[in-house]
């Protein structure tokens, strides 16, 4: 790994390294970035998943046990 430097001193420098690893500078740096049809597709996922939780929400009153509550429906009138 490239020593980076801050000062020009090297313990100082180390130090300064340390910190900002510990803060958490480094850890973004790792991430591959993505391209914009990506992004797109996901949010457009994510939307939909919104949409049918929203829907659970507002047919069941809660989203716990919509797959249940769904199957039982299914189930009536069958």
């Amino acid at each position: 790994m490239k020593q980076s430097v801050f000062t020009g001193v090297e313990c100082d420098d180390r130090r300064i390294a340390s910190e900002l690893q510990a803060m958490g500078y480094y850890d973004e740096l790792g991430v591959e970035n993505k391209s914009s049809l990506s992004k797109v597709i996901e949010a457009v996922g994510n939307f939909i998943t919104w949409m049918r939780w929203k829907g659970e929400v507002g047919v069941y009153g809660c989203r716990v046990g919509a797959d249940y509550a769904r199957y039982m429906e299914a189930k009536v009138s069958a």
